[in-house]
């Protein structure tokens, strides 16, 4: 495992870069100074997914620009499915280094005028032994990022069903997201979730 102090998004963004140069094989995790977290997979110095705050993809790009601040655990036993959508062809490294992929949501938000938001529930206090539950199960996909990943949905969630779904949606690989939900609901008397 590789670990580094905190650095800005460009000092993240080499270290992945330096990842790929090395060809490894496994899962950059990336959090920032105020909690957040993204994963990045890479096979063979490919980035195969990311992830970051419930979002995939390019998608999850723009939400990683936002990072000031991060830290980043490289795990080499860490290594999720290959889900073959490979980012639908675009090099999600050249999306890191390029600010355009947030100045093209700005642009296109700023010629269709103001979107409506919905009003957002404030977040629940959960129980701590729901959240130890779900942090023992979610440890079993995606490793012992759980605890932070858990913490950080659990600050914004506002209930447990909601937590679950946000939870399930950071597991890389879509049966064990499906069999998370599947577990969680029972282990917490939610039913199908």
């Amino acid at each position: 495992m590789t670990h580094q102090e905190l650095m800005p998004f460009d000092g993240i963004v080499d270290q992945l870069r330096h990842f790929r140069d090395q060809r490894r094989t496994g899962t950059a995790f990336i959090v920032s100074d105020d909690n957040r977290m993204a994963q990045v997979h890479m096979d063979s110095g490919n980035i195969v997914m990311l992830l970051c705050r419930g979002q995939r993809g390019e998608e999850a790009v723009a939400a990683m620009r936002t990072m000031l601040r991060a830290s980043v655990r490289f795990d080499d036993s860490y290594v999720a499915k290959q889900t073959g959508t490979r980012a639908a062809g675009v090099n999600l490294m050249d999306l890191l280094n390029d600010p355009a992929p947030l100045g093209a949501h700005v642009r296109s938000a700023a010629r269709t005028g103001p979107q409506p938001t919905r009003p957002r529930a404030a977040p629940a206090a959960f129980a701590r032994e729901d959240l130890l539950k779900l942090e023992r199960m979610l440890a079993v996909h995606i490793g012992p990022m759980a605890t932070i990943v858990c913490a950080e949905h659990a600050s914004e969630a506002s209930d447990l069903r909601i937590l679950v779904m946000a939870l399930a949606a950071d597991i890389p690989d879509k049966k064990q997201a499906a069999d998370f939900r599947l577990e969680a609901g029972r282990a917490l008397g939610l039913g199908a979730v």
